[in-house]
């Protein structure tokens, strides 16, 4: 997972206070969507949970040409065959029905789920598919709605769960980076430390990816092992203690470069040893 943009939500008030235009939750992450520079042959799906599965996300998806796939509260109205349901009482009654056992690769390894799908409407949102999943052996059911008609259920459940990743990013951010420990009140201020925490997060990134040479057995070009669909890096607390090495090797090695103290250098030529 590398961090591409993060965004700092202001309240009205506050966001006249610093001169800012003021943009809600939804209309900030389509903001988001609408600047996003990303290569132009890459295929995207943007995945979201239930508070971003609104007209306003979805149309900055569609202009962008992108598909999405977002969880629906189970309160929300879906339209089949002109009849209105609740997308969680309908989802269950169909899993009871229809539903059929299918396998599904996740971020580490493949489930077993109860999987069936409807096409239908949904107010503002329009034509749309949708995938009612059920984890083996739970009772709780999670509607995912997509635009993208055509793709199997099997695909667009394996897709939302790559979403997990996001997760781990933000915990990963908040215990190893120091994500909610700034402490000050200046807006320009946090949004700095918000981004200089991305930074350091891709930065360890780039460092485990650089560390994973193709000349290693059974990796290839990426790194990666021929089998493997997800590329595996260590915990960001070991690259942390890796990139502390590395600057600490460097530093020495330029001391060495320059200094002309035959004691210190004969000094640090140990501390380079060991």
């Amino acid at each position: 997972m590398i961090p591409w943009s993060t965004a700092l939500c202001l309240r009205e008030e506050h966001a006249r206070q610093e001169d800012e235009v003021f943009l809600t939750q939804t209309a900030l992450a389509a903001y988001v969507i609408h600047t996003a520079e990303l290569p132009k042959n890459l295929k995207v799906t943007v995945l979201f949970d239930s508070y971003y599965l609104c007209d306003v996300v979805a149309d900055a998806c569609g202009a962008r040409g992108w598909h999405y796939i977002g969880v629906g509260k189970g309160n929300r109205n879906f339209t089949v065959d002109g009849q209105k349901r609740k997308l969680e009482k309908y989802g269950r009654n169909v899993l009871g029905r229809q539903g059929q056992r299918r396998n599904v690769q996740g971020l580490r390894k493949s489930g077993k789920y109860c999987l069936a799908g409807r096409v239908g409407f949904m107010k503002k949102l329009g034509e749309v598919k949708g995938v009612f999943s059920r984890r083996r052996d739970e009772r709780k059911v999670v509607a995912l709605v997509t635009d993208d008609l055509g793709a199997s259920m099997t695909s667009i459940v394996a897709d939302y769960l790559k979403r997990w990743a996001i997760e781990l990013l933000i915990k990963d951010e908040k215990q190893q980076l120091g994500l909610g420990d700034s402490r000050v009140l200046r807006y320009q201020a946090v949004v700095r430390h918000l981004h200089l925490v991305d930074i350091a997060y891709a930065c360890l990134t780039r460092l485990a990816i650089n560390d994973l040479s193709p000349r290693r057995s059974g990796r290839d070009e990426q790194g990666q092992h021929k089998n493997d669909k997800v590329l595996r890096l260590p915990p960001i607390s070991q690259l942390k203690t890796r990139m502390r090495q590395a600057v600490w090797r460097e530093a020495l090695e330029d001391v060495v470069k320059h200094s002309h103290e035959k004691p210190v250098l004969r000094r640090l030529e140990r501390l380079l040893a060991a």
